[in-house]
């Protein structure tokens, strides 16, 4: 009985070796263009601290930024980057929001800069709005971060309802409202997720990343951001890392630029639709009786298991029945016992591109069985 391993949430194989020679292709396309440039450390007109310039007028026209790119936009060496540096921006001990079950990397970082976090519950729409508001409302909030689409660890789509009204509340409350869309892009189920009208909420932020989307390998992400943070972030940048790899953005742009990144995406969709469908019907199939999500894209989704108190013993009881899964440390400070007691039992963290379809459904099962075994 091989293993099966629900724990990484990495591009599948197939994925990079489609892309693989598109990477390649680009990277000749880019260094031919811009030569010995693209090495240096910032090239007026063509590079800055700030990334390549090139890509952030790419990355403006994609998402509908008006004005000057330079002034909206900022590359990052990934979006992990791009989250760490607005952090460090802020002075220790500022109180920042967020999701009460989030990114467990985001949500370290928070605390390794010593920052407060606050917690905001998540509901079948987005985020718990009344509690949003109450928490803000204290005027000392200096962030709200959160995933609008394919939530980590939740795989939960917020509405775009609640995306604006959580704009507006931030707006309210001079609170800078960050929307993390690394998944943005990746939907499989045949619809497009949508954002909202940059113009209507000007100080909404986004950041965004491609190693999902292309490959972990080539790291960038990028962040658009009101002209006011992007200068308070340039010192910020400087000296944490001065340049970023222009050579890597040079690559990205010529491949949006020429239509293949789109077409990627395509790819993308109808390689990873077929194991999210075996995914969502696994566990209707495998998990009947207890509430279970259906996902639309994305890497990553979460199961409640009612009964289970015991994380470590399932974990270990899993693996004995040759499934990998992983205790799930996503939770704001003070949430994880809440949210314990309010779903009577455990959560743990699926993920599934990586993964064929076959293996997704023998996967589920046999947690569906430790589950029916381990249930008091």
């Amino acid at each position: 009985m091989g293993e099966i391993s629900f724990l990484r949430g990495v591009p599948a194989e197939d994925a990079l070796e489609a892309v693989a020679g598109m990477v390649e292709n680009h990277y000749v396309k880019a260094m031919r263009e811009y030569g010995a440039k693209l090495l240096q450390y910032q090239i007026p007109g063509l590079s800055d601290f700030n990334g390549f310039i090139p890509l952030k007028k790419s990355l403006a026209d994609r998402y509908g930024i008006g004005g000057d790119p330079n002034r909206r936009v900022i590359c990052f060496n990934g979006g992990m980057e791009g989250l760490s540096i607005v952090l460090k921006a802020f002075p220790r001990g500022s109180q920042i929001a967020m999701e009460a079950m989030t990114y467990d990397r985001t949500l370290a970082d928070v605390l390794r800069y010593e920052h407060e976090v606050l917690g905001i519950p998540l509901t079948k729409e987005g985020v718990d709005l009344d509690a949003l508001e109450k928490t803000l409302s204290s005027g000392r909030v200096k962030l709200f971060y959160r995933i609008i689409y394919h939530q980590n660890p939740t795989g939960l789509d917020s509405t775009m309802e609640n995306i604006e009204a959580a704009a507006k509340i931030c707006a309210r409350h001079n609170t800078l409202y960050l929307c993390d869309i690394a998944y943005y892009e990746l939907r499989y189920d045949g619809r497009k997720n949508r954002l909202p009208d940059m113009t209507a909420y000007p100080d909404l932020c986004l950041v965004g990343s491609f190693t999902k989307t292309i490959s972990a390998g080539t790291k960038c992400g990028f962040g658009i951001f009101p002209e006011a943070l992007v200068d308070r972030l340039a010192p910020v940048i400087a000296n944490t890392r001065l340049n970023p790899n222009y050579p890597t953005q040079a690559m990205i742009h010529k491949m949006i630029e020429s239509g293949e990144y789109d077409e990627y995406l395509g790819y993308l969709s109808r390689l990873y639709q077929p194991r999210m469908d075996t995914l969502n019907r696994s566990l209707l199939k495998y998990l009947a009786g207890i509430e279970v999500p259906q996902v639309t894209g994305g890497f990553f989704m979460g199961i409640w298991l009612p009964g289970i108190s015991d994380e470590e013993g399932f974990v270990k009881a899993a693996k004995a029945r040759g499934v990998n899964i992983a205790v799930a440390n996503v939770y704001c400070p003070g949430w994880k016992k809440i949210l314990q007691e309010k779903h009577k039992g455990s959560f743990f963290r699926l993920t599934f591109p990586s993964l064929k379809s076959e293996d997704i459904e023998q996967g589920i099962e046999r947690i569906a069985t430790t589950y029916k075994n381990a249930k008091p």
